[in-house]
C-alpha cells in the first residue's frame, strides 16, 4: 500500500511546476473558503457576545412610555423572594465640557446611573481602573477620543464633575463615538452611580428602568405584574437578546459565499484540468498496466490517490492561511462598518467544515478524469487512436451551448446558470474568433512567434478555451456583485427618502408636550413637526417559538410615510388591531398573511393578525406598524419620544444646533434624512473595496490556471519547441510565442467576462422576479480593473510558463516524442 502512495507521489511531482501551479490553486481556494467561514462564524459570535453582554443575566425589565416612573411602584417586587438580583437605572441628558470649538451636539451625552456598577446584571469589561460604584465609567472609544485616563476628571455642564474611576471595552450600553465627526450624529455615553445622578438632577426616587432576574423562569411573576401594570404607564417586558435590529450584516456574506464557492470552483476546474491532461498523457501506461492484469478500478484508484494526495496537502496549507485571511477580513468588515467591537476568531467548526470540503472537492471535480483513466481502451491507447474526433465535439459543444444561452432568456432564477453555462461551452469559438482578429496584430507585433501562437492557440482548443472561460465567470460573477452594490446607493437612496417620514427625525429623553411641538413650528425652516410613537422594546414570538424583539411604529393615512404603501395597508390596520410587518421581521417571523403574530404589549400578551408585508428603512426592515389609535387603544401606548420635521429651506446644521440649544436638557438625538442615507452609502462603498480586492484575487487564482494550462501546453510541445530552436529559433522569440498565447487566452477571458458580466446584470435588471432589486449599471471601475489585472496576471502566468520552454536542453527535447 505504501509503495503505492509514493508512485503516486512520484507521478504528480514528476511535472514540479505544474504540481505547484495546481497545488497553489487548490490551497487558495480553501483559503477562501476558511476564511469565508471563519468570518461569518466570527461575526455571528460577536454580535451575539455584545448581545448577551448588553442584556447580562437579567431576565425581565420593567419600563415605562413615560421618561421616569416612580421607584416605590417597584416595592413589592424587590421585597418578592423570586427576585434573585436587581439593577435600577435612571438616565439622564446633557453636555460635556470639553476643550475646543465642539458644537452642542458634538458635546451631548446621556449619563446612565445605574445602582450598582458591579451587579452581575452588568457586563462591563474593564480595561483600566476599577468598578468602585463612585465614579464615572467610560468607553474605550470616548476616553481616545477625550484623551481621559483613570483618575482624570469629566465635566459635565450644569450638573457637576467626576473622576474616571474605570476605563471599559466596547458595550452597547456605553456605545460612543470614536471621533468627532461621528459625534455630530451619534452622543457619548458613560454610566456612574444613581445616588450620584440623583443629587446632581434632583430626581430622587424616580428610575427609567429595572432590570431582574428570578429564581427560575418567573412565568407566574410575569404575568401578574403585567395584570398589575396594566392601568398605569408602566410595562414589563421578558429580556431578549436579539440583535437584528441593528445588525443587518449576515445578508452581506451571500456575495461573499458567491465569491468563494467560484474561486472553488476555478480551483477545480484548474485540477481537473491537469488530472485530465496527465490521464490523456498517460494512456500508453494505464493500457499496458490493464495488458498485465489491472482492472479499471486498479487505475482510477492510481488516479483518486494522486489527486487525494493533491487535496490533501492542499488542504493542510489553506485551512491556516484562510485563518489568517478570515482574520484580515473580519477586521476589514467591522473597520467598514464602524464597530468598535473586539473579537476572538471563532475557527474550530469552519475549520472542520473547510478541511472536509478541502478534501472533497479535488476528487468531485476529478471524477470524470478517474472514470476516463480506468475506461481506457488497451488498443486504441497503443495505436494512439482517438474514437471521436474533435470538430464533431466542437459541433456538440457549441449547439448546446447556444441552447442554454437562448435559455437564459427567460425569466427564471435558472436562468442565470444557463446563460454562465452557455457562455463557457462557447468559448472555443469566442477563442477561435479572437485568434483570427490578433493573428494580424501578433505578427505586426512579436513576427512570426506571433502568427506561431495563433496556429498553436487551437491545437488545445477545449483546454484553452475553458481556462479563458474560467477567468470569464469570475469576472462576470464579480462585474455582477459591483453592479448590485452601485445599484444599491441609489436603491437605497430612494427607499430612505420614501419611507423616512420627513427631513429631521428629533429623539426626546421625555414625552414630547405640544407645547415643544408648537415651538419647534415656529422656526422659520419647519413646515412640519410630526410626533412618530415608537413602543419598544416589544417582544414577540416567531412561528416557530422562538423569542425576538423589535419595535411597533405608529401610523396614519395622513400622518408620515414611514413605509412603501402599495395597497389598501393603511385601511386594513384602520379596520382593527392589526399589524404590518417589515419585510426582515417578516421574513423572521416566518409565517403567513392572515395569520397572527404573538407579542407581549404593556396590556398583555396578545395575538395580532399580520395584513401584509411592507418595504421600510427603519430598522433595515426589521420593525411592525399599527394604526395610531389601536396603537394607544389595544396595545396602551400613548407618548411619542420622535418628532419627524419637514425643513422648507436653510441647512440642517444651523437647525441640530438651535434645537440642541432649545431642547438640550432634554434632547438625546438629532438625524437628518441625509445622515441616515450617508451612514447606508458609506458602508457600501467599503463593501465595493473588498470587492475590488476580491476581484484581483480571482483574477489571480483564474491566472494561476492560466500558467498551468500553457505550462501543460508547452509540455506537449518539448519536441516542435526543440525543432524550432534547431533550425534557428531563440529563446527570446519561444518566449514571445507563450506570451502571446497567454495574451490571447487572457483576452478572451475578459472579452467574455465583461460580455457576460453585461448580459447577466441587464437580464437580471429586466428580470420581473428581481422586483428591481438591480438596476441596470455598466461598472466601469470593476471593468477596468478586470482588463488591467485580467492582462497583467495573464502575461505574469505566461512569464512564468515560457520559462521553462526556454530552459529547455535542446538535444534532450528533440529526442522526445
Amino acid at each position: 500500500m505504501l509503495n503505492t502512495w509514493l508512485i503516486s507521489w512520484r507521478n504528480i511531482t514528476t511535472n514540479r511546476k505544474r504540481f505547484f501551479f495546481t497545488l497553489f490553486a487548490i490551497m487558495l481556494g480553501v483559503s477562501f473558503v476558511t476564511a469565508m467561514l471563519v468570518s461569518e462564524r466570527t461575526t455571528d459570535q460577536v454580535f451575539d457576545y455584545y448581545e448577551q453582554m448588553y442584556v447580562a443575566n437579567a431576565d425581565y425589565w420593567i419600563l415605562s412610555d413615560e421618561h421616569t416612573y416612580p421607584e416605590e411602584m417597584l416595592t413589592t417586587l424587590q421585597e418578592n423572594p423570586d427576585v434573585n438580583e436587581q439593577l435600577l437605572v435612571l438616565d439622564k441628558q446633557t453636555f460635556l465640557s470639553v476643550e475646543g470649538d465642539q458644537s452642542l451636539s458634538q458635546r451631548s451625552v446621556r449619563i446612565t446611573g445605574v445602582s450598582d456598577q458591579r451587579s452581575p446584571l452588568l457586563e462591563l469589561p474593564v480595561i483600566d481602573g476599577s468598578l468602585d460604584n463612585e465614579g464615572i465609567v467610560l468607553p474605550e472609544a470616548a476616553a481616545d477620543l477625550l484623551g481621559k485616563e483613570v483618575g482624570d476628571t469629566i465635566v459635565f455642564s450644569g450638573l457637576g464633575e467626576a473622576k474616571i474611576s474605570a476605563i471599559v471595552e466596547y458595550t452597547q450600553i456605553l456605545a460612543s463615538p470614536g471621533d468627532w465627526e461621528r459625534a455630530e450624529s451619534m452622543g457619548f455615553r458613560v454610566m456612574m452611580p444613581l445616588n450620584t445622578l440623583r443629587e446632581w438632577t434632583g430626581i430622587e426616587d424616580e428610575i427609567s428602568y429595572m432590570r431582574f432576574q428570578t429564581e427560575g423562569e418567573g412565568i407566574e411573576l410575569f404575568q401578574s405584574l403585567q395584570n398589575e401594570f396594566q392601568d398605569s404607564s408602566v410595562y414589563i417586558q421578558p429580556v431578549v437578546a436579539d440583535d437584528l435590529q441593528s445588525n443587518d450584516i449576515g445578508g452581506l456574506y451571500t456575495f461573499f459565499y458567491l465569491i468563494a464557492g467560484l474561486s472553488m470552483f476555478i480551483s477545480g476546474f484548474i485540477v481537473f484540468n491537469m488530472i485530465y491532461t496527465s490521464v490523456i498523457e498517460r494512456k500508453k501506461e494505464f493500457a499496458i498496466m490493464k495488458s498485465l492484469g489491472y482492472v479499471q478500478s486498479a487505475v482510477s484508484g492510481f488516479i483518486l490517490i494522486e489527486v487525494a494526495l493533491l487535496a490533501l496537502i492542499g488542504t493542510v496549507f489553506g485551512v491556516p492561511f484562510g485563518v489568517l485571511l478570515g482574520d484580515v477580513f473580519m477586521k476589514a468588515l467591522l473597520g467598514v462598518f464602524e464597530f468598535d467591537m473586539v473579537y476572538t476568531l471563532d475557527w474550530k467548526i469552519p475549520v472542520l467544515i473547510s478541511v472536509f470540503i478541502g478534501l472533497l472537492f479535488p476528487v468531485l471535480f476529478s471524477l470524470f478524469p478517474i472514470y476516463h483513466a480506468g475506461k481506457t481502451s488497451i488498443l486504441l491507447a497503443l495505436k494512439g487512436e482517438q474514437r471521436e474526433t474533435a470538430s464533431k465535439y466542437l459541433v456538440w459543444r457549441s449547439s448546446v451551448g447556444a441552447v442554454l444561452l437562448a435559455l437564459g432568456f427567460i425569466d427564471h432564477a435558472a436562468a442565470y446558470f444557463t446563460i454562465v453555462i452557455g457562455i463557457i461551452l462557447l468559448f472555443p469559438l469566442l477563442l477561435m474568433g479572437i485568434s483570427t482578429v490578433l493573428k494580424p496584430v501578433l505578427t505586426a507585433l512579436f513576427h512570426h512567434p506571433g502568427t506561431l501562437a495563433a496556429k498553436y492557440l487551437t491545437q488545445q482548443l477545449n483546454r484553452n478555451a475553458n481556462t479563458a472561460a474560467i477567468l470569464a465567470v469570475g469576472i462576470a460573477v464579480i462585474m455582477m456583485l459591483g453592479a448590485v452594490v452601485q445599484s444599491a446607493p441609489a436603491g437605497y437612496d430612494e427607499e430612505i427618502r420614501s419611507t423616512y417620514g420627513g427631513d429631521v427625525r428629533v429623539t426626546f429623553e421625555a414625552p414630547w408636550t405640544e407645547e415643544d411641538r408648537n415651538t419647534i413650528l415656529q422656526y422659520d425652516i419647519i413646515s412640519a413637526a410630526e410626533p412618530i410613537t415608537e413602543a419598544t422594546p416589544i417582544t414577540w414570538e416567531t412561528r416557530k417559538g422562538v423569542s425576538r424583539q423589535f419595535s411597533v411604529i405608529s401610523v396614519s393615512e395622513n400622518g408620515p410615510e414611514l413605509f412603501e404603501a402599495e395597497g389598501d395597508e393603511y385601511a386594513k390596520l384602520s379596520e382593527g388591531p392589526t399589524v404590518v410587518l417589515g419585510s426582515r421581521a417578516f421574513e423572521e417571523w416566518g409565517g403567513e398573511i392572515g395569520q397572527t403574530i404573538e407579542m407581549n404589549s404593556p396590556m398583555g400578551k396578545r395575538d395580532f393578525e399580520v395584513a401584509d408585508v411592507v418595504a421600510t428603512s427603519h430598522y433595515s426592515g426589521y420593525v411592525a406598524f399599527m394604526d395610531e389609535s389601536h396603537l394607544q387603544r389595544h396595545f396602551g401606548w400613548s407618548n411619542s419620544f420622535d418628532l419627524l420635521l419637514t425643513v422648507t429651506d436653510g441647512e440642517a446644521g444651523a437647525l441640530r444646533e438651535q434645537l440642541w440649544s432649545d431642547f438640550g436638557d432634554n434632547l438625546s438625538k438629532v438625524q437628518t434624512v441625509e445622515e441616515e442615507i450617508q451612514s447606508v452609502v458609506s458602508a457600501i462603498t467599503g463593501m465595493n473595496e473588498l470587492l475590488m480586492v476580491m476581484l484581483i484575487l480571482v483574477i489571480g487564482l483564474a491566472s494561476i490556471g492560466t500558467g498551468n494550462t500553457l505550462l501543460m501546453n508547452t509540455l506537449e510541445r518539448t519536441k516542435e519547441i526543440g525543432t524550432m530552436r534547431a533550425v534557428g529559433f531563440t529563446k527570446s522569440q519561444v518566449r514571445k510565442m507563450i506570451l502571446a498565447e497567454g495574451l490571447m487566452i487572457g483576452l478572451a477571458g475578459i472579452v467574455g467576462g465583461v460580455t457576460c458580466g453585461v448580459l447577466l446584470i441587464y437580464i437580471m435588471s429586466q428580470s420581473v422576479i428581481m422586483g428591481g432589486f438591480l438596476s441596470f449599471q455598466f461598472p466601469v471601475s470593476h471593468v477596468v480593473l478586470s482588463i488591467v489585472a485580467g492582462i497583467t496576471l495573464s502575461l505574469l502566468a505566461a512569464w512564468v510558463s515560457s520559462e521553462s520552454a526556454t530552459k529547455m536542453e535542446l538535444q534532450s527535447s528533440l529526442r522526445e516524442g
